[in-house]
């Protein structure tokens, strides 16, 4: 995508500036959505819904605003270049629609000017009438990361206190709710171990292999169905090691190939007998591939894997090359194939 975004031509406050936050990354996420990330922002309190949604492109996003707080709050739809709203959605009180539809900035036809670089979010001070909190996001990544999803703003609380968009640390991946090893045991006494931030059936005979006091077991969490990307693991007395992108294994043949996709013995998880058969065939839609050494990047559509043809049909269809993952050669062969993703 071409650049267009010039944040410090804004002229605006200081306090603007800092209420930029990060955008998280469902592709580091496990399971396949719909993720809910919180925001303790620096006077408000929001949950984002994020959710693909194949009949979007990866150049739009569908916003939703949902508050039932008593002062009124908006998302704008913002245009860096021209500086100016694009788009308006409010919550009840405001005569506004609660959704609506962007589209990049630059993207499918439209020019620096026109479409959205990100969203602002503001709320109405109660005791002065004044638009308040300014909340945004870095507009690359709110696009790499939410293009091509419904992303819904729970807005349930101005009353936080929280930390400043430059005050917030970035997001340490793979954002899961529980870490590796975590050893769990539901109401009928079955055991399962966490990584990658889903859970793998462990054999009662085989518990001592993860955790040698079993005093640390915890109670089982519902989780998501597959790990997040770069998850790597191999079964217990099994060589075979694979390395998880989109929810589906793929496997790596040998050391060299490992260290060559940048990996290292001691980021290999080990999984109970039978664990990987957890893991999908085809990868989570959206997905971008390419093997080691092929320069084809290829995209999961419809659970078929189409070979993006050019830079400019990537670009065109608005697809990061930082989500392309690299596997190993003749990984993608048994993958379903489908039609060419020309230039839109």
């Amino acid at each position: 995508m071409s650049a267009c975004v010039s944040v410090a031509s804004i002229g605006v406050s200081a306090n603007f500036l800092r209420g930029r936050y990060p955008v998280l990354d469902p592709r580091r996420t496990a399971g396949d959505g719909t993720y809910r990330y919180g925001y303790n922002l620096v006077a408000d309190g929001i949950i984002v819904g994020v959710a693909r949604d194949s009949s979007l492109s990866a150049c739009e996003m569908r916003v939703d605003l949902a508050s039932t707080l008593a002062e009124p709050k908006d998302i704008l739809a913002w245009n860096f270049h021209a500086n100016t709203q694009v788009d308006r959605i409010g919550s009840p009180g405001l005569g506004l629609s609660s959704s609506m539809t962007i589209r990049r900035s630059s993207s499918m036809g439209l020019s620096c000017g026109q479409g959205t670089d990100t969203v602002i979010l503001r709320r109405r001070d109660a005791a002065f009438g004044n638009w308040t909190a300014w909340y945004w996001f870095s507009p690359p990544d709110f696009w790499d990361f939410w293009g091509g999803c419904n992303v819904t703003f729970e807005w349930f609380s101005d009353r936080e206190r929280g930390l400043w968009g430059d005050q917030t640390p970035p997001p340490s991946y793979p954002l899961v709710r529980l870490p590796d090893g975590t050893l769990m045991v539901d109401a009928g006494g079955n055991f399962s171990v966490v990584f990658g931030g889903t859970d793998f059936a462990v054999p009662p005979s085989l518990l001592r292999v993860w955790v040698p006091a079993l005093t640390e077991l915890i109670p089982s969490w519902q989780l998501p169905p597959v790990p997040a990307d770069f998850t790597v693991v191999r079964e217990l007395f099994k060589p075979q090691v694979y390395v998880v992108y989109g929810g589906a294994k793929f496997w790596i043949p040998d050391p060299p190939t490992l260290a060559a996709l940048g990996f290292s013995s001691s980021q290999v998880r080990v999984l109970p007998p039978g664990g990987a058969a957890k893991l999908r065939q085809m990868p989570i839609d959206g997905t971008l591939l390419r093997e080691q050494n092929d320069a084809k990047v290829h995209l999961v559509e419809n659970q078929e894997l189409r070979w993006v043809t050019s830079p400019a049909a990537m670009d065109g269809r608005c697809l990061p090359w930082r989500h392309v993952r690299i596997v190993p050669d003749n990984a993608l062969a048994g993958l379903k194939p489908g039609p060419d993703l020309g230039p839109p």
